[in-house]
């Protein structure tokens, strides 16, 4: 399993303290786990800091057994207060170009983040951009103040409800999460922890506590002038303070100790290393924490850890972690309680022994680690799949509700690559992407292979399948490239349809009906394996198997047809509405027919509607537009019969309508037209009736026939569900296209 750390709080050699949690964590982290380190730094971030160390775009860190290579990409860095919301844009588009060279080198399982602004809001673009899951850690102890601005929290939740995991580092930054977001169900705590064999227990616990110590930021939020004012209040010149670490509150701070005339009790120590830190600790009586608001509080149980009292506020983190054997706890920002909390401390014993015992069994990293693993996706050791298509829209049923679906069934992990401007996604399981619509077939036709090309080589697919022949000499290239193999499904029978359409003139036609059928006859035998969706295509090549076009029943199996659907006098026709699938001819048809005409679909193209609306039939029709699969079902309901009347186009004549399946799924008789493999169908099971779909006095005369005899309707109606149920169904054709894939792979 690789996984990438992306975190712009991190240590680097001008920031060496900055972010540790994060690396004390990688250190626990099992070897047969691959992990790295992106660590965005600003331009300039050592002339900001007054250093004259560099960092360098990429360095090796050795921890122990593990080497661990951190990229320091560089981003612009603007007034934080001022643009807080473009934060995460930012470091998104400097981490994407790094993010997309790595995984060209390897796949990357998953991508962690630690904080949502700006990490795990950048995180959530790159994991959407490239298809690979994502966990956030949420520490922010400031989460509070963040979700109460309306854009940020719009940003937040999205970051959360996409990720595959939040995990929260206490009880109460998980409360302040679900708040915010009662919806989510990804939510988990676990808190922080620390190694316990870097801190030493002291030996004995203190007769008298009198050296405090505080460790941190020295920033207002910390509390520290609250706590210099306590040490004031008690008045004891035995009591002495020592203050680790830096902040721009520093001077402020001093110039207290003066104000106090503490400032023989009060040292500053300025920053130190994590073992400098665990040498003081072990050589102080107890830890003063006076923050104002955590999220955990690490410090805390580094103290216990070496076996010294705390006392701490209720800041949101600490009273998750103390007992009162451990310590004591008093509110913020009140200097009284705070002197009161430190005399009732130094006026308690406590086991050294006990404290540290309780971080062990509570807080070592090395059960974080484990817990966190296991709330990580499982690595698939199953291929990835990755589908091409310029044509076909992302709600294509051949292509995602048949093949993408099943194969992320089966457990593969599956992209798909389209051309119909819905924008990225991730929808049941299939990582959508999407590269843009375009405003006319030319510029799809000469634009849309080359930018899927570049979309697809930056997925870590073991295999292609493309659905298109426009796609063929991208598809050659790539598997060039890629040295992956190629699938090619073959959905029409593309030479005899282009002999046909409207847009082309016959000479054109012509010539892309003979080049095409050229390309695809050397495709065949170029790729690893060609698809066709009916035999008619198939015997146009030699050795490609069919997979065919039958409905999948799970859709249509609930759809409740009664008697009174029969009744109805609806029909129906979902699909494309174009010229050569007979709607003309069906307006025409109901002119005179008691009967009302349920239109969905699209009009291809859009004047088709114009002429449609000159015939009287049409005051008949109830158009719905373009429907998805559940308001498909809705409309079978209302009807008594489907319909699809194809022209006689060589293309059609070998073809079966997938829409006319799907209308025998869900128990609906058909009317369609006398094509060949319709007879066939139809003299197998009397599900309906097949005419010249031309001729528009048999249309009406069947339709009058039809919707008087509603018993013989429902007859045909249970008839084609049999025979779809038995023999034509996707669950069987599964099973060939899935075979196709385990053999190729």
């Amino acid at each position: 399993m690789r996984v990438i750390f992306i975190n712009s709080i991190f240590p680097n050699p001008v920031e060496p303290n900055k972010g540790n949690f994060v690396l004390k964590n990688i250190r626990f982290y099992p070897a047969n786990i691959e992990l790295e380190v992106i660590a965005p730094v600003p331009f300039g971030l050592a002339l900001r800091r007054g250093k004259k160390l560099k960092v360098p775009y990429k360095r090796i860190i050795s921890l122990e057994s593990r080497e661990l290579t951190v990229y320091h990409p560089r981003f612009v860095m603007l007034p934080r207060n001022l643009i807080r919301p473009l934060v995460p844009f930012i470091e998104y588009l400097c981490v994407l170009p790094l993010l997309k060279k790595l995984i060209r080198h390897k796949k990357i399982d998953l991508l962690h983040a630690n904080f949502a602004m700006p990490d795990g809001i950048a995180t959530r673009l790159l994991a959407q951009k490239l298809g690979i899951p994502y966990v956030v850690t949420e520490h922010q102890a400031a989460l509070k103040d963040f979700l109460a601005k309306r854009r940020l929290k719009k940003l937040f939740t999205i970051a959360y409800r996409d990720a595959y995991k939040v995990i929260a580092v206490s009880e109460h930054t998980r409360k302040i999460i679900f708040e915010a977001a009662p919806e989510l169900k990804n939510l988990c705590v676990i808190p922080n922890g620390i190694d316990p064999m870097l801190f030493r227990q002291v030996a004995l616990p203190s007769k008298s506590i009198n050296k405090l110590i505080y460790i941190g930021y020295l920033v207002e939020h910390k509390g520290v002038h609250i706590l210099l004012k306590a040490i004031q209040l008690i008045g004891d010149s035995e009591l002495h303070l020592s203050i680790v670490g830096d902040g721009e509150y520093a001077e402020k701070l001093k110039s207290l100790c003066s104000e106090y005339s503490i400032e023989s009790q009060v040292i500053f120590l300025g920053e130190k290393t994590p073992a400098e830190v665990a040498e003081l600790l072990a050589n102080h009586d107890a830890l003063v924490h006076p923050s104002f608001i955590e999220s955990f509080g690490i410090v805390v149980i580094e103290a216990l850890a070496s076996g010294i009292p705390v006392v701490a506020t209720y800041n949101g983190g600490s009273e998750h972690i103390l007992k009162p054997e451990h310590g004591i706890l008093v509110p913020p920002k009140d200097a009284q309680a705070l002197a009161e909390g430190i005399i009732e401390l130094r006026q308690k014993r406590y086991d050294p022994k006990l404290l540290r015992d309780y971080v062990v069994e509570n807080y070592s990293l090395e059960n974080v680690v484990r817990q966190t693993l296991q709330e990580y996706p499982a690595p698939r050791a199953t291929k990835c799949i990755c589908h091409l298509s310029s044509v076909h829209i992302r709600s294509d049923v051949r292509v995602f509700y048949k093949q993408c679906i099943s194969l992320v069934e089966e457990g593969y992990k599956v992209h798909l690559v389209v051309a119909d401007g819905g924008r990225h996604e991730r929808k049941s399981g299939v990582v959508i992407h999407d590269i843009g619509a375009f405003k006319s077939r030319k510029k799809r036709f000469f634009r849309a292979p080359w930018k899927i090309m570049q979309r697809a080589r930056y997925i870590p697919a073991d295999a292609y399948q493309i659905h298109d022949p426009e796609l063929i000499p991208m598809a050659i290239l790539l598997k060039y490239i890629s040295r992956k193999p190629v699938v090619y499904d073959i959905h029409e029978c593309y030479p005899e349809m282009f002999l046909h359409k409207e847009y082309l003139s016959p000479q054109a036609g012509k010539l892309l009906a003979f080049v095409i059928r050229r390309l695809e006859r050397w495709a065949v035998r170029y790729f690893d394996v060609s698809i066709a969706a009916t035999e008619h295509i198939s015997e146009q090549f030699s050795s490609v198997p069919v997979v065919h076009n039958y409905p999948i029943l799970a859709e249509w199996k609930d759809v409740s047809l009664d008697q009174s659907s029969y009744h109805s006098r609806n029909i129906c026709y979902v699909g494309n509405i174009t010229r050569e699938r007979g709607i003309g001819q069906i307006v025409k048809a109901i002119e005179h027919i008691d009967c009302k005409f349920h239109l969905a679909g699209n009009y291809e193209p859009q004047d088709f509607r114009d002429e449609l609306i000159k015939f009287p039939g049409f005051s008949k029709v109830i158009e719905y537009g373009y429907v998805n699969r559940e308001k498909a079902a809705e409309i079978f309901s209302e009807c008594a019969l489907g319909v699809v009347l194809f022209d006689r186009s060589p293309n059609h004549l070998y073809s079966l309508s997938t829409k006319m399946f799907e209308y025998m799924a869900a128990g609906l008789p058909i009317l369609v037209s006398d094509l060949p493999e319709n007879r066939k169908l139809l003299d197998r099971a009397v599900a309906g009736l097949y005419i010249d779909s031309s001729d528009v006095s048999l249309i009406e005369a069947a339709l009058k026939n039809l919707l008087s005899q509603p018993e013989k309707l429902a007859q045909m109606g249970a008839e084609g569900k049999r025979l779809v149920t038995q023999e034509l169904s996707w669950e069987s054709e599964r099973e060939v296209y899935l075979r196709l894939y385990e053999e190729l792979l």
